[in-house]
């Protein structure tokens, strides 16, 4: 069976697929725990605009940011882990939130990423040094 290069790389997206099946599941599983979590709290009240809920992504990864301008302190809310280390788990439940709602596979799409991402040539064949 000759495949050419688009059915080499999509097969062996598959394989990591099946591969990491137990991780696609824990992922699964935390997409649906946190759009669960932000439903019982009200967030779904109204409807919400996808670009509303993907800027609420961005405000966290500047949260993130001034954690580490401040020299990365340790979490008044979930200690012993720092503040950069919260916000960068909100940036995650706010991705898990809005994929759940919109119904993506996002446990599958970032393990297919990952294997297409080693395909891929160094800095992507012309990014500068």
């Amino acid at each position: 069976m000759n495949l050419d290069k688009a059915q080499l790389e999509s097969l062996g997206r598959r394989m990591d697929i099946d591969k990491n099946a137990e991780v696609i599941a824990v992922i699964d599983e935390l997409q649906a725990e946190a759009h669960k979590t932000s439903v019982e709290h009200g967030w779904w009240e109204e409807p919400r605009n996808d670009l509303e809920c993907m800027m609420l992504v961005v405000t966290e990864i500047g949260e993130a940011g001034e954690a580490f301008r401040d020299g990365n302190p340790m979490s008044n809310k979930i200690a012993p882990f720092s503040c950069e280390e919260e916000e960068l788990a909100d940036v995650l439940i706010r991705i898990f939130d809005l994929c759940e709602h919109r119904g993506f596979e996002l446990g599958k799409a970032l393990v297919a990423k990952m294997a297409f991402n080693k395909t891929r040539p160094y800095r992507h064949g012309n990014k500068a040094a």
